[in-house]
């Protein structure tokens, strides 16, 4: 091994993260989504928010957050199925604070809506980030995260 090859990190030219790095990331995404489910039984969603926001001890290197985005619901994707939008977007928000990504969680409702059902997402500097499918078009309802209160 050349010490070129010591140096560089484990995202190949193409982009494509190693086997190590997939893993390593599977299993944070995994574990914390039992500490978010876990959370939303014992919690009020402004509480688990604000102990999502602390920064995790174990960290990896940054990565762009839509990209995280996707690989977060292709993780906690099975058989087609996948937890619910707020599950999904509190680990997303948890695994952009470990790579120290300032970002919130937000609640939206569609502009009409026909139901009490709501959709959340992420946002970093105010854009969306997802995970997928995001914003899809929702008026905004409530935010949590930004700086460690929730804004409505």
């Amino acid at each position: 091994m050349t010490k070129g090859e010591a140096t560089r990190t484990d995202v190949g030219r193409t982009g494509e993260l190693s086997i190590f790095r997939k893993t390593g990331l599977s299993l944070l995404i995994v574990y914390d989504f039992v500490f978010v489910s876990l959370g939303l039984r014992w919690r009020s969603l402004p509480g688990l928010v604000r102990s999502l926001q602390r920064p995790p001890r174990l960290r990896f290197e940054r990565l762009d957050p839509r990209r995280l985005g996707r690989i977060v619901e292709r993780v906690l994707r099975v058989g087609g199925h996948g937890p619910r939008c707020i599950v999904l977007s509190l680990v997303f928000l948890r695994m952009l604070r470990r790579q120290r990504t300032p970002a919130e969680i937000v609640i939206g409702l569609p502009p009409n809506p026909a139901s009490h059902e709501a959709h959340a997402w992420v946002e970093v500097g105010g854009e969306d980030v997802g995970p997928p499918p995001g914003r899809l078009g929702q008026e905004v309802l409530a935010r949590y995260g930004g700086e460690g209160r929730s804004k409505t």
